[in-house]
């Protein structure tokens, strides 16, 4: 768009206008069927400022493409919306529920009145409470004033409450704060309307600069929206799937996207790898131009496009929401170790690499190939954080390997993908890349997240323990207090003695192991070559090196220096992680 050519127009709108419109779904607004996101004490200032004359700021609607199909919600619908809200959707969503006096949903999806009360002796506005309901002095739902007008009737019964129970005050003053309750309809919002022309970025930038906040439009959020105007049941069927993964289902062969690790998906995610299966695509955004009838090649728009665009969505949205699908991929996912939720630590990863496993199974590719790759690519990418630089531009740039190809070519794209794993963990990566990056006191680190998923997956025991890491860190197990505990194979107190007390070194990830707590409690700040002396009279000289070597715990760790100490364990945890890559090649099928 040439840089001198306007991309909005100033408007102004009554409340009743915007309520109007809402209703009606000139205005779209989605935000009426979904959690409502301010407080009760938010609607109550707004109304308060509307009462009181202040500026409560301005909406930004954006015109919606000429043709749109669309079923925006309301009342008495119009065919098709003309606007959009990029801003201000939880102010409209306030003038619509009071005025109407309508239900907006609590976080839980539960209908709820958002009751504000006003006092008429002090022209106090406040939440509704039970407590309010009984006192004459308030109206505890000004919902009433609007349904019901400043009519005589209705000033009249209120006078007469008030007299009852012995209130002085004026009539007329009564009379006149009713009055302006009810022309708070007639209040003036000022609005910046973009012109439908406006692309996504502009819109985007717009926002921001306009936003005194600095607060950056919520992409996820405004794809949702537009889904609203363009595909609401495609966007009901999203918010639908990612509400049931949080809720264990009722009766236990009801089908649910609920799952093992607990991956509880937000829309983004879902509309990530729906973009990315569909149309080879990384960025959110391309789910807009999708709906919007835009050929994601040549950039133009048209009906066919459009047409074309809806067919592979709906397509696109059954295989990512089709629950064989969702938890095949989940249980590829827990079998390469990663049983909980905390052990993802990159969302891009997770949903990117749903995105090809959707497309391995859709080119055609044997169970056992795509089994043992996506747990290969899903490790490699967490290993190295493929996705966190850029995550968008890296996604496309993986999925565009798929662009052309067939059923009888799509092993040449697996094995492209080999190379890449190949080609980055190399031997001087398990040798000396590896050990530096588990130089590190996060527990979050990408290089002990798979020291952890290693364990897990060779079905590793909890040192000096019968319980299974696996079986510890499943998402569902709770505990009063836990039977586990991060131990330190040299005891902090013990460190501090030899003077070493920088948090970051005492807590090095290569010193930290899971024992069970009574265990944990027994070894207490004992000297390494003291507490091991202890265990030795427990455990034959076999099983101890046999439980050392599986957790990668030199076997003459007590006999070393700290520093030397943690040196040799951060070669052996590299070593277990390398060992584990190799387990995805083992038995592998390639055609």
């Amino acid at each position: 768009m040439p840089n001198n050519e306007l991309l909005f127009k100033f408007s102004e709108f009554s409340i009743a206008q915007l309520v109007e419109y809402v209703d009606t779904g000139i205005i779209a607004l989605p935000e009426l069927q979904r959690p409502f996101v301010w407080d009760a004490v938010k609607v109550r200032d707004l109304f308060d400022s509307l009462y009181r004359g202040m500026p409560i700021g301005v909406i930004i609607l954006w015109e919606i493409y000429e043709g749109a199909p669309s079923k925006p919600i309301g009342g008495n619908k119009v065919e098709s919306p003309k606007y959009v809200v990029i801003d201000g959707q939880q102010r409209l969503t306030s003038f619509y529920a009071v005025i109407k006096n309508r239900g907006v949903f609590s976080k839980n999806f539960r209908q709820m009145k958002l009751k504000i009360a006003f006092n008429l002796l002090d022209e106090r506005f406040e939440v509704w409470d039970a407590a309010i309901e009984k006192d004459p002095r308030w109206i505890p739902n000004i919902s009433e004033i609007f349904e019901k007008g400043n009519s005589f009737s209705f000033v009249k019964d209120l006078i007469q409450k008030l007299k009852e129970s012995g209130f002085e005050f004026s009539e007329d003053k009564i009379a006149s704060e009713i009055g302006r309750i009810y022309n708070i309809q007639d209040f003036k919002v000022q609005a910046i309307e973009l012109f439908s022309k406006v692309d996504l970025e502009e819109v985007a930038e717009i926002f921001v600069r306009i936003n005194s906040k600095g607060k950056v439009l919520n992409q996820s959020d405004f794809i949702m929206t537009l889904m609203s105007v363009y595909w609401d049941k495609g966007r009901k069927e999203i918010e639908e799937f990612c509400e049931k993964s949080r809720k264990a289902p009722v009766e236990k062969n009801d089908p649910s996207p609920f799952n093992v690790i607990g991956m509880e998906p937000y829309p983004e995610n879902i509309v990530r790898s729906l973009i990315g299966y569909g149309f080879l695509r990384g960025k959110l955004k391309y789910a807009y131009l999708a709906l919007r009838g835009r050929d994601l090649e040549t950039e133009q728009e048209s009906e066919e496009v459009r047409e074309r665009n809806f067919s592979i969505l709906k397509e696109s949205q059954k295989e990512v929401l089709d629950l064989t699908n969702w938890h095949g991929f989940i249980k590829e996912i827990s079998d390469a170790g990663f049983v909980n939720r905390s052990l993802i630590t990159s969302d891009n990863a997770f949903y990117a690499t749903y995105s090809i496993y959707l497309l391995l199974k859709k080119f055609g590719v044997d169970y056992d190939t795509i089994s043992s790759f996506i747990k290969e690519w899903f490790a490699f990418s967490i290993l190295t954080q493929r996705y966190t630089s850029s995550p968008e531009s890296v996604i496309e740039r993986d999925l565009m390997m798929f662009k052309d190809v067939t059923s009888k070519n799509v092993y040449e794209i697996v094995k492209k993908m080999r190379n890449i794993i190949d080609v980055t963990l190399t031997d001087d990566y398990w040798k000396l890349t590896l050990p530096n990056n588990l130089e590190t006191s996060s527990t979050r680190s990408p290089s002990f997240v798979l020291y952890l998923a290693s364990l897990v997956r060779k079905d590793a025991y909890i040192l000096f323990s019968d319980t299974k890491l696996r079986e510890y860190l499943s998402p569902f197990l709770k505990f009063k207090k836990k039977p586990i505990d991060i131990h330190h194979i040299f005891p902090k107190n013990y460190l501090k003695k030899l003077g070493i007390e920088d948090r970051k070194l005492v807590n090095q990830v290569g010193n930290l192991v899971y024992v069970e707590y009574k265990k944990n409690i027994k070894i207490a700040d004992k000297p390494p070559k003291e507490y091991f002396e202890d265990l030795q009279r427990i455990y034959s000289e076999e099983s101890l090196k046999e439980m050392l070597n599986s957790h990668a715990i030199p076997e003459n760790f007590f006999e070393m220096d700290y520093q030397t100490f943690l040196n040799e364990r951060r070669k052996l945890m590299a070593k277990e992680i390398e060992k584990y890559f190799k387990t995805f090649r083992r038995d592998y099928i390639f055609m």
